[in-house]
């Protein structure tokens, strides 16, 4: 009977301290969080009854619903009354981190996502006591969203984009593995570019992005001439949702008089990941101009068909400053197939173009 009330008793304790102390998180709801502002939180106690509290947080992912860190604080007194705590006052705090994309940095903003934070907070002392628990929802967004630079809004092409490219969502702080994904797609008569690319099948679309720019090889699918085409970035911190752009369009013009390459004109190298659309030669000679900025050297030059296998190799002097030459194609290149020459300078730079043989 004694062992049953003594039970009984302690239940009791329990439930009416439960009752007397209540816990509210001073989160912010949407923004940039730092690790530290998790530990604002208002603790009220109604009671007369001091104790010695013990504050525990588990932060979850909400899309995924898994963990990504457990912290415990440090032994604090709780007196009667409503008082604000902070990271200084709770501290120091004990961290396991069960997800790699958060690191041990106090201070460090926590990356974009969405959140549940649980708090419980004990009470401490020969039996532990639960005296409050509350959940609260919160989710992480850029200061600013990644940006598309070009091709621009509502451009009007006469070659094929070489280059798709875009800022960064920001700050970088936030993010420990960056990573985009693209998406081109046609648009339907009466549909904007954002109804496109929710709603039609993508016309090209990669992922795992580290950069902020897309080189469009011209081994790709070809754009059709005429058409508009919506694209739009979308950026993710390892696998979280990090932000995306606005959609924009772009249209191939129709076909008009086809640049080519005469025995007066040159095709020039440019710098690699620089490649402007594709030049065009009436037959097996190609004229070539190329700027060095080293000393007299032989410079190798070779040819790619698909932008990979290699045709032909040739090594050509070069001197400071503008260089022409002509280079014979043999009969391994074919009318219509788009080639890339490509050309290594002495301190290793390369230097390319894309070409192609005109059907007769």
């Amino acid at each position: 009977m004694k062992k049953f009330l003594t039970v009984s008793v302690l239940l009791t304790a329990a439930i009416t301290a439960t009752a007397q102390v209540s816990l509210q998180p001073v989160v912010p709801a949407v923004g940039m969080i730092q690790k530290t502002q998790l530990w604002n939180v208002l603790i009220a106690n109604s009671s007369s009854e001091p104790y010695n509290c013990r504050l525990e947080l588990v932060l979850k992912d909400r899309s995924s619903n898994l963990e990504v860190f457990t912290a415990t604080t440090s032994v604090f007194a709780l007196g009667a009354g409503a008082k604000q705590f902070n990271i200084n006052s709770l501290g120091p705090v004990q961290y396991n981190y069960l997800s790699p994309g958060f690191d041990a940095k106090q201070t460090g903003l926590l990356p974009v996502g969405n959140y549940t934070a649980c708090y419980s907070l004990t009470g401490t002392g020969e039996k532990a006591i639960s005296l409050a628990d509350e959940c609260i929802q919160f989710d992480i967004e850029p200061l600013s969203p990644p940006m598309l630079i070009s091709p621009a809004d509502s451009s009007l092409l006469e070659t094929a984009p070489a280059q798709f490219s875009w800022i960064p969502p920001a700050p970088d702080g936030m993010f420990s593995r960056l990573n985009y994904e693209i998406i081109i797609t046609p648009v339907n008569e009466g549909q904007t570019a954002t109804e496109a690319i929710q709603e039609n099948v993508p016309f090209y679309s990669q992922g795992n992005l580290t950069a902020n720019f897309l080189s469009y090889a011209a081994a790709y699918q070809a754009f059709e001439k005429d058409k508009w085409y919506a694209w739009q970035v979308v950026a993710r911190d390892d696998r979280n949702y990090a932000g995306k752009t606005d959609a924009w369009v772009f249209k191939m013009n129709a076909d008009k008089a086809t640049p080519v390459i005469n025995s007066s004109s040159y095709l020039s190298l440019g710098k690699e990941g620089n490649v402007q659309g594709i030049n065009y030669t009436s037959n097996h000679l190609l004229n070539i101009k190329y700027h060095s900025y080293d000393k007299a050297h032989t410079a190798e030059i070779i040819f790619l068909k698909n932008g990979k296998q290699l045709i032909k190799k040739i090594e050509q002097k070069v001197i400071y400053g503008d260089n022409f030459f002509t280079v014979r194609l043999n009969n391994r290149f074919v009318e219509g197939q788009v080639y890339t020459i490509e050309l290594t300078d002495e301190s290793g730079r390369k230097y390319s173009a894309l070409f192609s043989i005109l059907r007769k």
